[in-house]
């Protein structure tokens, strides 16, 4: 991996008092499984390798359709078809090649996540099952995770910390039925606001400040944002004895 902070794609990082250069190393020595590349996925991906993480893992098994293309920003019309890992894996390294890629083209479960060794998970997936497998991996290795949601113009996003409360403290098990994107539709600018918040929250973990342990919700309608502070559940299946 190139020295980072003698590259002058990073100078802009380099200037400020939060990152510097050594939270731009930081960065570089980073390894990230980003899971679900989706219309949040691909604009988190696109900063999290824009911005000089070392190694990025991708991780979807769908492949591209013409429905992604408003808010799947990675995609072309002529990646109709086509692996979205692959597709994406060939836009990632023609953004920054100081970027190691590294792809999975199938379903994660908790045990394939928790052999996955890593700094981050950031999950971008649509789906409540994903997300609890990445919850209980990230406990079990003790591994921070990024989760983003988005549908209509309504967005949410939090940092889970083994200090924080869990995502099952905060939904529980997964609902008999679930909106996705096609029913319910989403605003692609909304997708793309949550992404890029997702990468920008991830990169200020990794390159060493401390996060506010808050669950942010956009509503992407009026652009406004709330914070609130969940709290964990003493009684929670999944954290409560940690």
């Amino acid at each position: 991996m190139n020295d980072q902070p003698e590259n002058k794609r990073y100078a802009s990082h380099h200037g400020l008092d939060a990152i510097g250069e050594e939270g731009q190393r930081r960065i570089g020595a980073s390894r990230v499984v980003l899971v679900g590349l989706g219309g949040l996925g691909c604009p988190a991906a696109q900063y999290l390798v824009s911005s000089g993480i070392g190694q990025l893992v991708l991780c979807d098994f769908d492949t591209v359709a013409e429905s992604n293309l408003a808010r799947q920003i990675l995609f072309r019309a002529a990646d109709i078809g086509r692996l979205k890992v692959d597709a994406a894996t060939h836009a990632l390294a023609s953004l920054n090649p100081d970027t190691t890629l590294e792809s999975y083209d199938s379903r994660m479960d908790s045990e394939v996540l928790s052999g996955l060794e890593c700094d981050l998970i950031i999950d971008a997936s649509d789906n409540y099952g994903t997300r609890l497998a990445v919850n209980a991996a990230c406990l079990q290795t003790g591994t921070p995770w990024v989760m983003g949601s988005a549908i209509r113009m309504e967005g949410q996003i939090m940092l889970f910390q083994q200090e924080t409360a869990c995502y099952r403290c905060l939904y529980g098990e997964a609902p008999e039925t679930l909106e996705d994107c096609p029913g319910a539709g989403i605003f692609a600018p909304v997708a793309g606001m949550v992404g890029a918040t997702m990468a920008h929250r991830a990169l200020c973990y990794l390159a060493g400040l401390k996060d506010s342990g808050e669950l942010k919700i956009l509503d992407g309608q009026h652009g406004r944002w709330q914070d609130l502070k969940p709290v964990k559940r003493s009684h929670c299946p999944a954290c409560a004895s940690l």
